[in-house]
């Protein structure tokens, strides 16, 4: 099973439009300043002798962001409305409308984190947690393996 998904052109960005979502619990998995690239997985689990699959979703290049270290109830990804834009657009200060960027709001539980990017994606497939998104590449320094041996 593989599902991939890439939305980077301004007529698949409507406002208020849900773009993802899902029920699992994601986790903030890697971000690289150079590539600005912001990536969130979903950490596999096996029940009953069955492993579950791996959700990668990735934003790029980023703008600007406010977002946690894990989405628990579950992740909604929509476009902002335009009242949202401007909230995200005043509080995140050298980002201007008009660049090509897209305000996506992060929706767990009660609460609302943002991401302003130029593209979104996201990715289904049966990898483990340590193997590399199949949606980006990160330096070898992003490797959990890597790092915590």
């Amino acid at each position: 099973m593989s599902v991939r998904v890439w939305l980077s052109e301004s007529d698949q960005f409507v406002p208020g439009s849900e773009l993802f979502r899902s029920d699992r619990s994601f986790t903030v998995w890697a971000y690289t300043v150079s590539h600005s690239q912001l990536l969130l997985r979903t950490r596999t689990t096996e029940r009953g002798g069955v492993r579950s699959s791996r959700i990668d979703v990735l934003f790029k290049p980023v703008r600007a962001m406010k977002v946690g270290t894990e989405y628990r109830d579950g992740l909604v990804i929509r476009c902002a409305d335009q009242e949202e834009a401007e909230h995200i657009y005043a509080e995140s200060g050298d980002v201007e409308p008009g660049t090509g960027a897209h305000c996506l709001i992060l929706e767990t539980g009660n609460d609302r984190d943002y991401v302003v990017a130029h593209a979104v994606g996201w990715m289904e497939d049966m990898a483990s947690d340590g193997e590399p998104s199949a949606l980006a590449d990160f330096v070898p320094g992003t490797d959990p393996a890597r790092i915590l041996g």
